[in-house]
């Protein structure tokens, strides 16, 4: 889950008022992203709005809310994209970030985007210990 949020000051001290934990360490600066913990577990990433539109422009159009993402993690990166660019439509190219980790995008029929990672680049990456 990517969720698009207007002021992400109150959507962190929200969730964590109702119990979730909040690590904004994977952000370099002036990013306004932050994953949320659920015991211990990924459960999701909050974007600024203007963060998350400047990562994916294809979601600019999209209101506030959840941005309709899922997250896979593949051995073999390279096929899959090869694969996904065949029968999808790719809407960001594959990219490593500052953490090191290797991700493309692509849009389904219905509008849903992926986004898929390189499981050995996430594993090696600063995001390991939620690989």
């Amino acid at each position: 889950m990517h969720q698009r949020v207007a002021d992400t000051a109150a959507s962190v001290a929200f969730y964590r008022s109702v119990g979730l934990d909040v690590d904004s360490s994977s952000a370099t600066a002036g990013d306004d992203l932050h994953m949320l913990l659920f015991k211990g577990e990924p459960a999701g990433m909050l974007y600024g709005n203007a963060d998350l539109k400047a990562m994916l422009p294809v979601l600019e159009e999209r209101l506030i809310g959840f941005a309709g993402m899922f997250h896979l993690s593949v051995s073999d990166f390279q096929g899959t994209y090869d694969l996904a660019s065949r029968h999808a439509q790719i809407v960001k190219e594959p990219v490593t970030d500052s953490n090191r980790v290797h991700a493309f995008y692509f849009r389904d029929p219905d509008g849903y985007v992926f986004g898929i990672n390189d499981r050995a680049a996430l594993e090696a990456s600063d995001m390991s210990e939620f690989a």
